[in-house]
């Protein structure tokens, strides 16, 4: 069983994204329809449904949220068999869209009677809800944290390397008869390095040659 919080997140990823690939479908359908409204009973009020999930009238929204419900109580009932837990999402509708005269009147046969067509409506219900769940779930990634221009710029030792610099510069210090720090002594390698690289590279390109 889902915690409250990761139900409520799961209801509104189901409820938005099953909106709007309804509206998707329909514009596909008709797409002489697309600048009219269509206009439903939804919470006692007529309402335009032919509207994105974001400008949807929250009586609408909080229609599309009764059958998230009912897509997770199914689950929550037939957690492993995908064609039971559709049945009751069809149930479920059934007994919500009855008085619409709207509907059409084939579809308030029982599950069992649906053509495939329209029973694959009903398991992508249980699909979705699955998949609204699993990302509800998930623990949101922190985002890395920005280095600085100075600290992308900053060279970084190991811990056991920085105690042998901070030795080595403790003892430089001591026989110059000054301070010397390890960030000194680090850059001062550096630069020894890179001009050893540098007066060996002229000599092993001219062996390639």
């Amino acid at each position: 069983m889902a915690s409250k919080k990761i139900l409520e997140a799961a209801v509104d990823y189901f409820a938005s994204r099953s909106h709007n690939a309804w509206r998707e479908q329909f514009l596909k359908d008709h797409p002489d329809q697309a600048q009219l409204p269509r206009m439903r009973m939804r919470g006692g009020k007529m309402v335009d449904i032919n509207q994105p999930w974001a400008a949807l009238d929250p009586a609408a929204q909080a229609d599309n949220k009764v059958a998230a419900y009912a897509a997770y109580n199914a689950i929550e009932q037939f957690p492993k068999d995908r064609e039971k837990a559709a049945a009751y999402v069809h149930k479920q509708w059934v007994k919500r869209n009855r008085d619409d005269p709207n509907q059409p009147q084939d579809l308030f046969k029982p599950y069992k009677d649906l053509p495939e067509v329209e029973k694959d409506k009903d398991r992508a219900h249980i699909d979705r809800m699955k998949a609204a769940i699993k990302a509800a779930g998930k623990k949101p990634k922190r985002p890395k944290a920005k280095r600085t221009a100075e600290e992308s710029k900053t060279l970084r030792v190991g811990e056991s390397a920085a105690i042998r610099l901070e030795a080595a510069a403790e003892r430089l210090s001591k026989a110059l008869g000054r301070d010397v720090t390890a960030e000194e002594l680090l850059a001062a390698g550096i630069e020894a390095v890179l001009t050893i690289c540098e007066s060996a590279a002229p000599a092993k390109r001219r062996k390639k040659r």
